[in-house]
C-alpha cells in the first residue's frame, strides 16, 4: 500500500503520542535500489531487512544544529557549527542545508533563527499537532524563505516507523522538532505511523487473532490509551 493511500484510509487512527526518549534510532531517508537512489517513504507496508538504514537519532546534522542552537540560544553565532559553517561561506562555498542553499552570512543567520523560533514555540507550547496547525507552522512568519512552501505544504506531525520488532523509530516528517523535543526534555510528541514492517504486523494479527488492518488499527487505539509499546 502507498503511504500517501494509507494516510488517507486512516488518516488520524495513525496518531498517537509517545515518550521521544523511547525513539532512539531513524530510518535513513534514501536508499539504493538496483543502482537507483529512491526516497523511503513511498510505501506503508515493508518486509525488507532495515538494519543497514538504521542510525541514531543523534547522529544527523539536524539534531547537532537543534542542540547546538538550545545551548547558545541568541548567541548562536558562538556556537562551533555554526562557526563551521561560516567558515565555508567566507570561503566561497555555498552550504545545503534542508533544501536550501545558504552562500551568505545573513542567509546563515535567517537559517539558523527560523529554527530558534521553532525552540521558543515548542518551549511554550510544546509540540502542536501538525492538524491543529495547517500551513501556520510553529516557527512565524521571520526567515520563511528558509523552506519552500512545498515543504510547508507537505509537512505533517513527525514520522515513525514500527519495525519488525515492534520497535519506533523515526520516519521522514519532523527531525527538527524530534530534536527540539529531546533537547528540551519534553515528555511526550505526537507522532504518526508514516511505515509498518509486515513481520511484525503478521504476528500482531496473529496475536490478536484479527485481520492485520484491524490489528493495526486495535494495536494504535490501545497505544492512544496506554502508549507504547502498545499490547
Amino acid at each position: 500500500m502507498p503511504a500517501a493511500q494509507a494516510h488517507f484510509h486512516f488518516f488520524d487512527a495513525l496518531l498517537f503520542s509517545v515518550d521521544p526518549k523511547a525513539i532512539t534510532t531513524r530510518l535513513l531517508d534514501y536508499v539504493v535500489d538496483n543502482g537507483h537512489i529512491r526516497w523511503i517513504g513511498t510505501h506503508f507496508l515493508d518486509g525488507g531487512d532495515w538494519r543497514a538504514i538504521l542510525a541514531p537519532v543523534s547522529k544527523s546534522y539536524s539534531h547537532a544544529e537543534i542542540v547546538e542552537l538550545c545551548k547558545y540560544r541568541r548567541n548562536f553565532q558562538e556556537g562551533p557549527r555554526y562557526k563551521r559553517y561560516a567558515e565555508r561561506i567566507a570561503k566561497g562555498e555555498t552550504v545545503h542545508r534542508n533544501r536550501i542553499a545558504l552562500d551568505t552570512a545573513d542567509k546563515l543567520d535567517g537559517y539558523f533563527e527560523y529554527y530558534l523560533a521553532l525552540i521558543s514555540d515548542i518551549e511554550k507550547n510544546g509540540i502542536v499537532p501538525h492538524s491543529d496547525l495547517g500551513l501556520r507552522g510553529q516557527t512565524g512568519r521571520r526567515h520563511r524563505w528558509t523552506r519552500t512552501f512545498w515543504q510547508d505544504f507537505a509537512e505533517r506531525d513527525i514520522g515513525v516507523a514500527i519495525d519488525a520488532d515492534g520497535r519506533l523509530v523515526r520516519h521522514t516528517n519532523g527531525k527538527h522538532r524530534m530534536a527540539v523535543a529531546l533537547a528540551l526534555g519534553l515528555p511526550r510528541i505526537p507522532v504518526e505511523i508514516r511505515m509498518v514492517h509486515a513481520r511484525w504486523l503478521q504476528r500482531q494479527s496473529e496475536t490478536l487473532g484479527l485481520s492485520p488492518k484491524d490489528a493495526l488499527l486495535a494495536t494504535l487505539e490501545d497505544a492512544r490509551a496506554n502508549g507504547w509499546p502498545a499490547t
